[in-house]
């Protein structure tokens, strides 16, 4: 259903923001507020053209552009290329019993009015749930039990909200089994990786009526991740549902999704290591692999980007999202831009750590070698002011400080160095 029509444009806020609007329309207001609902302060990019006046009301949209809410401003300022709006929030459409479902398990996403359970003891989590919560959540006889799992983007990468719900609806009907009352309810929540996690919890368990909060039992990381990697045994404390939506975000290293980045300077050799690497995964036939080449994606995925570090930026940023889809669903990416910059290197790495593993190789070629093998005239040209923002000559090239494996090319055969990339994967038992 679309949204009526308002005064000002439409705009669609990053993950964090919209959750954080999304829950001001439940009437929970994020740790830091100066306000409650339905009054909001939130930090947005830039709009087109002047700061939106007093009274515009702006349409807020998900990221397929589905209007969900629409902002009236009270004031706005910007600063630091941010545009902070305070305002009041309402739902773009006001809410029906005919409304389209928004998300995974659209049914079990009710607001605190439609949902309460008044005396619950209380489990908010954002992960599978362990034995532990469970019997703590169930301790004090014949209290009902809430089951509250959060949707939102995270700080810290972990299973998808949908396999949580689905493991935690086995708890629930477990509880149900034993005769007790227990509810399960999705309620969308940015999680920022400090205390603010827990004091927004601890909100969003009121809203819903509970009167006493069990803290889910956050497992290990070590244990965890020796688990994930095969080489320890099950937690016991995780019922089969749990282990299992664990299991799904993070498959066992050979069969777990990878991003596998080269970074270098023009001419180092990452293109023609990179293909290299690619047709030995293919001939070893365990992985499936896609190569995602600087050159081939600007004729492609980025046709229409300049050089400028603006669209240099956004264009590993999309080899970035690509290959981070591509990890979702267990393939191998191959990508070989040059990515000169540390921060756009981590938020690739961010991308495809949430899903799969990533690993940086630094074709550390020296620049004088660079220039000798430069077929292209690339470099000559730079330095002749015929190409601005050249890598290496007029635009600076980053050296990362987190490679997991650094080749220099220089004398060193493409066999070579194709052998000790898949050295890599091999000793880590990703092929």
């Amino acid at each position: 259903m679309a949204a009526e029509p308002t005064s000002g444009p439409a705009l669609t806020p990053d993950p964090i923001t919209l959750t954080v609007l999304e829950l001001a329309l439940l009437g929970i207001a994020v740790p830091g507020s100066a306000a409650a609902p339905p009054a909001v302060a939130v930090e947005l990019d830039p709009l087109p053209g002047k700061k939106p006046a007093p009274g515009t009301e702006l349409t807020v949209t998900d990221a397929e552009g589905a209007p969900v809410a629409v902002l009236t401003v009270e004031s706005a300022a910007t600063r630091k290329r941010r545009l902070t709006v305070k305002g009041t929030v309402r739902r773009a459409v006001p809410a029906t019993d005919d409304d389209e479902p928004r998300g995974a398990y659209a049914g079990l996403r009710r607001a605190p009015g439609r949902a309460k359970a008044a005396g619950a003891a209380v489990v908010v989590t954002r992960d599978p749930v362990d034995l532990r919560t469970l019997e703590a959540a169930t301790a004090k006889a014949g209290q009902p039990v809430l089951l509250i799992v959060l949707d939102g983007p995270r700080a810290v990468p972990g299973p998808d909200a949908a396999d949580v719900v689905s493991a935690t609806l086995t708890l629930r009907d477990r509880l149900r089994r034993d005769g007790r009352r227990a509810e399960l309810v999705v309620v969308p929540a940015p999680q920022y990786g400090d205390d603010r996690d827990d004091e927004l919890a601890e909100r969003i368990a009121v809203a819903y009526g509970g009167t006493r909060v069990v803290p889910a039992q956050p497992p290990s990381p070590q244990d965890l991740h020796d688990w994930l990697d095969g080489t320890a045994a099950e937690p016991p404390d995780w019922p089969p549902a749990s282990r299992h939506a664990w299991r799904r975000w993070r498959p066992l290293p050979q069969e777990r999704g990878l991003v596998l980045l080269f970074t270098g300077l023009s001419g180092s050799g990452k293109s023609t290591i990179a293909r290299a690497v690619t047709d030995r995964i293919a001939e070893i036939g365990t992985r499936t692999v896609t190569l995602l080449d600087g050159d081939v994606v600007r004729r492609n995925l980025s046709a229409g980007l300049g050089f400028s570090k603006e669209d240099r930026d956004r264009n590993v940023e999309r080899i970035g999202f690509v290959a981070a889809e591509i990890a979702k669903h267990g393939g191998v990416a191959v990508c070989a831009p040059i990515a000169p910059f540390a921060a756009t290197r981590a938020r690739v790495r961010a991308l495809a750590e949430a899903h799969g593993d990533f690993l940086l190789i630094h074709v550390a070629t020296p620049l004088a070698e660079c220039e000798r093998r430069d077929r292209k005239g690339l470099y000559a040209r730079a330095r002749a002011g015929e190409i601005a923002e050249f890598t290496g000559i007029s635009s600076p090239y980053e050296e990362p400080g987190d490679a997991d494996l650094v080749l220099d090319t220089t004398g060193l055969s493409v066999t070579a160095a194709r052998d000790a990339v898949i050295t890599l994967l091999d000793q880590g038992g990703r092929l």
